[in-house]
């Protein structure tokens, strides 16, 4: 199982360079909103971690459901690692959250070492791979700088997934954010549909968003 694995891996590093040029090359399961720096409890387990409350949504913008057999992430860094293999159907218009406490479970499972998303704060790159038998291809690539920190997610716009920017209601990005503040509050495991910090929305609320 490793070596095929390892097998894949390298298929996925080829094929990156090319999809990284285009964005997207797969319409229907695309990485959507994730959280770098995160500095609260996100992933509801009453405690906060660097590491354990980083996230990474993914959305179905297909008309079908999809099976998620074959779906891996990893991220940019020098050393490629498969971070989290994702499984089971993903409904039209849903999304999926991954918490960087998942993939330091799933990377124990499959016998990885333990990182977790492992997204880095001064910016990183991450990359949604689909395997299917001998094949590994890039679905869908995303990249953010330094202003992604303290409790601002990145994600795509509602009106055009082509459009990213940060979500930063809780933590105001300054002229200089690339991709631009969009002023909304970070929402794992909904759509992207706005929600000002003004809004009458607890973090309450939030955390009781059921993870699927």
């Amino acid at each position: 199982m490793r070596k095929m694995f390892r097998f894949f891996l390298h298929l996925c590093v080829i094929l990156a360079a090319s999809a990284a040029t285009t964005g997207i090359s797969n319409g229907q399961v695309l990485i959507n909103e994730y959280m770098p720096d995160p500095a609260r409890d996100w992933d509801g387990d009453g405690e906060y971690n660097y590491r354990n409350d980083e996230w990474v949504e993914i959305l179905n913008t297909g008309d079908l459901s999809i099976d998620l057999t074959g779906f891996l992430l990893r991220d940019g860094g020098d050393q490629i690692l498969w971070r989290y293999g994702f499984s089971g159907e993903l409904a039209p218009g849903e999304t999926r959250v991954v918490y960087g406490s998942d993939a330091l479970a799933w990377e124990e499972s499959n016998g990885f070492p333990r990182y977790g998303l492992s997204l880095n704060n001064a910016g990183d790159e991450l990359f949604l791979c689909h395997v299917v038998e001998a094949e590994t291809l890039v679905v869908d690539t995303a990249a953010f700088g330094r202003s992604a920190v303290d409790d601002r997610s990145i994600g795509r716009t509602v009106a055009d997934v082509g459009v990213w920017a940060i979500f930063d209601a809780w933590n105001p990005c300054p002229d200089s954010c690339s991709p631009a503040g969009n002023g909304c509050i970070p929402t794992p495991g909904e759509v992207n549909n706005c929600t000002t910090a003004l809004a009458e929305r607890s973090w309450g609320s939030i955390k009781m968003i059921k993870r699927r």
